[in-house]
């Protein structure tokens, strides 16, 4: 039989190697699992791509493996990767898929092919980032395939999502048309929207605000190449945008049927035919007819077994019932692989649902599904899932709980409401990035078991530490005086209060997002500092849904440091979230960013989804020499909001927020106004010590280790201790470390003489999912010892790369000096 499996459990099962898989395979996805940034290292693994790619396709797959990655539950994304020993295929893309794959190990380096159903963001929010990464990775060229618009969504990102050494491909298909590789063959079925209920304009509609658009020619990378790229061509094409109003009016269903997989090679009917050991045996196991020595002809279909015919899987996403009527049109297409097939192999092994839940419950949509054979198996990736698939936040979550249970609460997305089963229709089978699948022969009611987090098994991990008890004893005990001030009753009426979402740099990783901070202002009012990548996600993993909804309706301001893509690609989610939740009675967000973000966001309006009504703009730039206080902002409990230019790329600002506190202990000396100052990615910067003079708190990037200097000041971002040293300088009470390099990915490096001393009392280092009160504060600068003692791994393997760096360098000067001693000797 052809060996096809279904993962759902991508954290547990692994792939499973067929017989070609061999060491030197082995060897390049090593080489390319290390994410190589530099050109050299890109060029390479490019070229080893290439090489392999050109042995595998004269190879038919042994395995092939169906991974649900997201299952789109509130707070995740939707997808699934289809993935064999050589090939790999993605089928949508939402915000968060980028981190999903690398918290399960999902190679990335063999990614060629990704299919869009539609072009909202809720399906294609992560393609900017996963781009990024594939491109890092060495991935040379990466095919779209999609309804209408994918290629325009590129040549709108191109200012801050540079692919320079990735090419990539977004044609537009239609029904019809096919994709044919050595693994599998995929029939498009576009679906187009009736319309024929709306008005029709009598001329196209042109956008709003066209004019007022800024076409940004900024190159916001600039500064991280030491010469210019000439490949780098400034906004080319982008001024004859095409400003006509569009909106998505089909979406894409793609029917895939898997190549044949040959048959066993009979060793026997060989030996018959004359056929001498070697390579000519792999030939006939390969499919491949040969020609002997005496010059007969040796069929391979005559030594091997009967081809396995490859199994058939269909992925539909219908948004709202207005697709119904091409869909039922178009049900011919179908039916080839439903309970009339020709052949028993060509009915759909699954079907896999993205469409919403509500769609799924019509009538006209259970009558499609009724016509498929009881053994095709239903998956739907949608609300009707709850849990999202991040354990590894929820791990370390548990492990940091244990320090302080205020700090560190653990994540509301873990509590019984989603736990509950939920009812579904008795045709759909219900499907998580966490847990596994038990099928029933039976079209009766099938369900995929939700594997619960297993808090005994990650608390046990920290006894098996040998020097953790005794740290968490000496924190607990340093605790003691701070906590009558800190008690629970007391802290949900305490404001501001900081909730860090993300603290990580450039890409995510499966313990720290990228960057985003929510800061409670008041019980009803909310502003975001930076917005990366999967921020919703993050907000109702921490909140729990129904708290979430809350919270994102409290979210009156956003504010975006810089135009890179890992501070701002999660705000178009937001605002879609909330628009979505809240329809008419949504308040605008009073969005402070960078001008040149406008060209954009209203592009992305235009031309895909309409978010114009969700924000209005606050220049950052307005804000450098007129402090921003209106009646809005103080019933936000925010007297004023300033800002200043940063070292970092073009358009870089800090921002100054003075806050009014409430609820605050007393013992906390802390008197009047509240003053956060916020770095966002900048260098030691002097506007930002005169910006943010006598802060109460500065959240400062500290993206890299001391030791990284010259590095940090290429990348124009700050060391720890540039970091620390800032917030001296501008005299800020309390100085947040945050924004740190994915090679920190749970604790920072401190120098050895930092490590004896600990942090000042002034200091603290932030983490994912970390909520902070004025009245913690004075606390946060006890929590290293026994961070370190937790993560005593990752500490002691950054040293060992600390030693090997030193002792490289040592050998880089030794070098140096005795070729300057050679050429100032006399020669003979």
């Amino acid at each position: 039989m052809y060996r096809f499996s279904y993962l759902v459990n991508p954290n547990v099962v692994r792939v499973l190697p067929s017989r070609r898989w061999n060491s030197t395979n082995k060897k390049l996805h090593k080489l390319l699992s290390k994410m190589p940034l530099d050109p050299k290292h890109i060029a390479e693994a490019q070229k080893q791509r290439l090489k392999l790619k050109q042995k595998v396709t004269k190879v038919s797959p042994g395995i092939v493996n169906l991974q649900v990655l997201g299952c789109g539950a509130p707070g995740a994304p939707a997808s699934v990767y289809l993935f064999t020993d050589q090939t790999r295929y993605l089928f949508n893309c939402g915000e968060g898929t980028q981190r999903l794959a690398y918290e399960h190990k999902t190679k990335l380096s063999c990614l060629e092919n990704i299919f869009m159903t539609r072009t909202s963001w809720e399906r294609i929010g992560g393609l900017p980032g996963i781009c990024l990464t594939m491109q890092d990775v060495g991935v040379p060229a990466v095919s779209l395939h999609g309804p209408p618009g994918l290629e325009e969504l590129f040549k709108a990102m191109r200012r801050f999502v540079i692919l320079k050494d990735m090419k990539v491909d977004a044609s537009e298909y239609t029904t019809g048309d096919v994709y044919e590789d050595h693994v599998m063959t995929v029939r498009y079925i576009s679906i187009k929207r009736d319309t024929s209920n709306l008005e029709k304009a009598s001329s196209p509609e042109v956008c709003e605000q066209e004019e007022e658009a800024l076409v940004d020619e900024t190159d916001y990378y600039a500064y991280e190449r030491k010469k210019e790229d000439p490949k780098q061509d400034g906004a080319k094409g982008m001024r004859g945008q095409d400003w006509t109003k569009r909106e998505e009016e089909s979406v894409m269903a793609y029917v895939c049927k898997l190549k044949p997989r040959h048959g066993q090679l009979s060793l026997e009917k060989c030996v018959d035919f004359g056929v001498p050991a070697g390579p000519l045996l792999g030939q006939l196991k390969n499919g491949n007819d040969i020609t002997l020595p005496d010059g007969r002809i040796v069929r391979s279909c005559d030594v091997r077994a009967p081809d396995d015919p490859g199994p058939v899987f269909i992925f539909i996403d219908i948004p709202s019932r207005e697709y119904f009527k091409d869909f039922q049109a178009k049900a011919a297409l179908f039916a080839p692989y439903q309970q009339g097939a020709t052949e028993e192999s060509d009915q759909a092994l699954f079907v896999i649902h993205f469409s919403p839940l509500e769609v799924m419950r019509c009538d006209e949509y259970r009558q499609f599904n009724d016509c498929f054979s009881a053994s095709t198996r239903h998956i739907a990736l949608n609300e009707v899932n709850g849990f999202t698939g991040y354990i590894a936040a929820h791990r370390i979550q548990y492990h940091l709980n244990q320090l302080d249970d205020k700090v560190f609460p653990l994540l509301r997305e873990a509590n019984n409401d989603y736990q509950t089963p939920l009812s579904i229709d008795s045709n759909l089978l219900r499907s998580s990035s966490l847990s596994y699948l038990h099928i029933r022969p039976s079209k009766g009611i099938d369900r995929a078991q939700e594997a619960l987090l297993n808090p005994a098994e990650y608390l046990n991990e920290l006894e098996l530490l040998p020097e953790f008890k005794s740290a968490l004893t000496d924190l607990k005990q340093q605790l003691l005086p701070f906590n009558e001030r800190r008690s629970a009753a007391m802290r949900t009426e305490q404001f501001p209060r900081l909730i860090f979402l993300g603290t990580g740099s450039s890409i995510p990783n499966k313990t720290r997002n990228v960057s985003a901070i929510l800061i409670l202002t008041n019980a009803q009012s909310s502003i975001l500092l930076d917005c990366g990548e999967g921020t919703v996600g993050q907000i109702v993993r921490f909140f729990g849904k129904t708290q979430a909804e809350a919270v994102l309706r409290s979210i009156k301001a956003v504010f975006i440091s810089h135009l890179h893509a890992d501070h701002h690609l999660g705000l178009i989610g937001l605002l879609q979230v909330r628009r979505k939740l809240f329809g008419d009675e949504c308040e605008r967000v009073m969005l402070f960013a960078p001008e040149q973000i406008s060209y954009w966001l209203r592009l992305y309006d235009c031309r895909f989804e309409g978010i114009n009504r969700d924000y209005f703009l606050v220049k950052n730039a307005d804000l450098l020499d007129s402090p921003l206080n209106d009646e809005r902002l103080l019933d936000m409990g925010i007297k004023e909001v300033a800002t200043c230019r940063v070292r970092h790329c073009p358009h870089s600002f800090g921002l100054a927020l003075k806050m009014v506190p409430l609820g605050t202990h007393p013992d906390t000396g802390i008197e009047g106004d509240v003053k956060v100052t916020y770095s966002g990615d900048t260098m030691p910067c002097e506007s930002l010590i005169q910006l943010g003079r006598d802060s109460t708190i500065l959240i400062h990037e500290a993206t890299m280790e001391d030791e990284l200097a010259v590095e940090a000041r290429l990348k124009m971002h700050s060391t720890l201790s540039q970091a620390i040293e800032q917030g001296r300088k501008m005299n800020a009470r309390y100085t947040l470390l945050t924004h740190f390099s994915q090679r920190y990915a749970k604790i920072p490096r401190l120098r050895p003489e930092q490590q004896q001393a600990g942090l000042g009392t002034d200091l603290g280092i932030a983490f994912d999912n970390m909520e902070v009160t004025l009245d913690d504060l004075p606390a946060l600068c006890k929590f290293y010892p026994a961070l370190k003692a937790m993560f005593i791994s990752h500490f002691e393997e950054m040293e060992q790369k600390a030693i090997k760096r030193g002792n490289k360098k040592m050998r880089l000067e030794v070098a140096k000096n005795d070729t300057a001693n050679k050429e100032c000797s006399p020669t003979r």
